[in-house]
């Protein structure tokens, strides 16, 4: 004997559980896609961060590069002057490569922060320059006064790199030229040779650094 059932007693629609499966599903679905949407937006920026943050240390580094290598040394290189040895313009071999002798360091500023005024790279030892909302501890160079961000000429650009700074040091690097090559025939003085070091830490406390030689020439 056939049962027949009237068409009005058809399932129509899905079950509570299929209904259930389906909003778990699409909450797995939906959490994974709304973080990846956040990642995305929240790291987007983060390449032109960079970006910036070369071109503010190379700028820097050129500039330092393009001055003169020492006030008393003459264009184009020359003997290093040591001002606690009366100002001699120059003095022998053996005491120009021991400049730890005389007590000599690498000398600040003597024209302030004036940076339209720099002269020679010694004028950059110890400088912080800080952008907007920056204070010396978020920087390289914890220990120094920010001084707001100048261009080259001297102006003030600290709106424009608001969250950036740049710490620069110096230091005598004659012998550490030689140690990176030795053998080669060139022997470098320990004064005749200064290693200028740029730092930029960036808005997101990210940090790069920068380092190139200037020689005595």
């Amino acid at each position: 004997m056939r049962i027949k059932f009237n068409q009005q007693y058809k399932q129509k629609g899905i079950s509570l559980i299929e209904l259930v499966i389906f909003i778990v599903i699409m909450s797995v679905a939906l959490t994974s896609i709304t973080l990846i949407y956040i990642n995305t937006t929240r790291y987007s920026a983060d390449p032109m961060v960079r970006i910036r943050s070369i071109e503010l240390a190379q700028s820097t580094l050129e500039e330092i590069l393009l001055k003169a290598y020492d006030d008393s040394t003459p264009i184009g290189g020359g003997c290093v002057r040591f001002p606690t040895q009366g100002n001699t313009l120059c003095i022998p071999p053996v005491f120009a490569s021991q400049p730890s002798a005389f007590n000599e360091t690498i000398l600040t500023s003597e024209e302030g922060n004036n940076r339209a005024l720099f002269d020679d790279v010694d004028d950059y030892n110890n400088q912080l320059y800080c952008g907007d909302n920056v204070v010396p501890a978020n920087t390289a160079c914890p220990v120094l006064a920010c001084q707001d961000m100048q261009d080259e000429s001297g102006n003030d650009i600290s709106a424009e790199y608001s969250g950036f700074s740049v710490c620069i040091q110096l230091s005598f690097a004659g012998n550490e030229l030689n140690a990176v090559a030795p053998g080669t025939g060139t022997n470098v003085e320990a004064n005749d040779a200064k290693r200028i070091d740029v730092t930029v830490t960036d808005p997101l406390n990210s940090r790069i650094g920068l380092s190139a030689y200037r020689l005595n020439f």
